[in-house]
């Protein structure tokens, strides 16, 4: 047995924003805890994100048409109204000199001429019939009414809508202060990567071994490793993670811009979702102006940019935000790696028969939902508690599919055209209509081909019809479950002892 420095209550793989709370809220309630990843973060999405408290600003007409899409938003209302007290907490403990950790300005979502109605009308009527419907204030403003915006020709908003009570995080001071606390609460943070997993039982200790020789044991081992979780646990239990939606990396680019001719926007300016990704945005941040984000769906996880990203991403910024980028500079360029699992929903919960957690696959929302998702988490690891919101995300679970067939290829190819219209593409008029019937051919063909009824969600549709390796994890995955339609209800039992 290690010695008792090295063996704790609970041990977390994954140092981003999800790992972080749940580390900081086990060892408030009394835990031995331990975090461990790489200090560079260097696969994470926490460190590039944009860090928007977007709830209803991430609303789309798909996201509502589903029960399981409802449910997501309302673990993400859950995390709003969480993130004032969550803040407090976290600078009762290391201190006011801080700084703040979050901006409170709000959020401007802009309906502009970058978009196409398919996508951005519709999805900008969503958000207001979301915020009518749960009764949270906004206020609806004329294109020459949104601030700071100064958008090239036919890019110009047409309209905007305020929510003030949807702000942004300052990711570097926000992830350095709950480190802080972290280990002010008694936690530790362990620089190093994960090379082994021995699950733990439902009674019994389970270990890892770090790729430097370092060992270590607990009750409980939580993997919120992002995009690489599902890898994790394909080594800690090889016959249980098939059963599992296997978890691609959602690679995306941003940039932080220095302001010069440029005034820092007075509060989060973004577009509804859209062309695959969630919208273009401007945050304010102390040092410059953060523009993001791209959205790629990647077999592992990236560590630069691509060129033709950042490329798209600039020009989007000059033309459908602010003029002045032209002059501005570019400070940094992030890239992070969304946990973006095949069925495209998040994995949290148990394994069965083990003491082994997963809490990732949240896509866009993990930095959102951290506050929210930890505190019931921790509820389940040391009370047993139950979480309604989580039935439906338990990580073994057969796939989830949010919409007919039919409806998921139509979304698909409108996002597809979105990003030809977004880029301001010079077609005949009469080409959008051909290439939406061409690629309608091409998503069905690659559905049909993959599984007779179950459809992934349109990004992964899109990347599968051009990608061997993702068309084989699909496969797999679906191939446990049978060929025949899956029903929402199967469990599959393992003897993991």
């Amino acid at each position: 047995m290690a010695n008792d420095a090295l063996v704790f209550d609970t041990l977390i793989i994954g140092n981003g924003a999800l790992g972080l709370a749940l580390g900081f809220r086990l060892a408030r309630r009394g835990q031995r805890v331990s975090i461990v990843g790489p200090a560079t973060r260097r696969f994470s999405a926490s460190q590039a994100a944009g860090a928007m408290n977007g709830t209803f600003g991430e609303v789309t007409r798909d996201l509502l048409s589903s029960s399981h899409g409802r449910q997501k938003l309302e673990m993400d209302i859950a995390a709003t109204d969480l993130w004032d007290q969550w803040c407090d907490e976290i600078l009762d403990v290391v201190g006011p000199s801080q700084g703040a950790l979050r901006r409170k300005d709000g959020t401007t979502i802009i309906l502009n001429g970058g978009g196409t109605d398919a996508v951005d009308t519709e999805n900008f009527v969503a958000i207001k019939q979301a915020l009518n419907q749960y009764q949270r204030s906004y206020q609806m403003l004329e294109g020459y009414e949104v601030p700071w915006v100064t958008a090239q020709g036919g890019n110009r908003p047409f309209q905007g809508l305020h929510i003030p009570d949807e702000h942004s995080i300052n990711t570097p001071a926000y992830l350095a202060a709950l480190e802080q606390a972290f280990c002010k609460a008694g936690g530790r943070l362990i620089d190093g990567t994960v090379h082994k997993i021995v699950a733990p039982a439902a009674a019994g200790q389970g270990s890892i071994k770090l790729s430097d020789g370092q060992r270590m044991s607990a009750d409980n081992i939580v993997l919120a490793a992002g995009a690489l979780s599902h890898d994790l646990l394909a080594s800690a239990l090889p016959d249980v993670a098939p059963y599992v939606p296997p978890v691609t990396s959602g690679y995306g680019a941003s940039v932080l811009l220095s302001t010069g001719a440029v005034p820092l926007p007075p509060s989060v300016i973004r577009t509804p979702n859209r062309a695959f990704a969630c919208g273009l945005h401007a945050v304010p941040r102390e040092d410059g102006i953060y523009v993001g984000a791209t959205n790629k769906i990647q077999e592992k996880p990236q560590l630069f940019a691509h060129v033709p990203d950042l490329h798209a991403l600039l020009e989007r910024a000059m033309r459908q935000m602010h003029a002045g980028f032209g002059t501005s500079g570019v400070l940094a360029v992030n890239v992070g790696n969304r946990p973006v699992p095949v069925d495209g929903f998040p994995l949290i919960g148990i394994i069965p028969d083990t003491r082994l957690w997963m809490l990732t696959g949240t896509y866009r929302d993990g930095f959102h939902q951290s506050p929210f998702l930890a505190e019931r988490m921790a509820a389940a690891i040391l009370d047993g508690a139950d979480e309604p919101l989580f039935h439906s995300f338990t990580p073994v679970r057969a796939p989830i599919q949010s919409g007919r067939r039919s409806d998921l290829i139509a979304i698909a190819v409108e996002h597809a055209l979105a990003v030809g219209f977004e880029a301001e593409w010079r077609v005949s008029v009469r080409w959008p209509s051909r290439i939406a019937d061409l690629l309608t051919s091409k998503y069905r063909s690659a559905a049909d081909e993959l599984h007779e009824s179950i459809t992934p969600p349109p990004d992964v549709l899109v990347c599968m019809s051009d990608n061997d390796w993702l068309k084989r994890k699909l496969r797999g995955y679906y191939d446990v479950y049978g060929r025949k339609h899956v029903r929402q209800d199967s469990s599959p039992q393992f003897d993991v002892a």
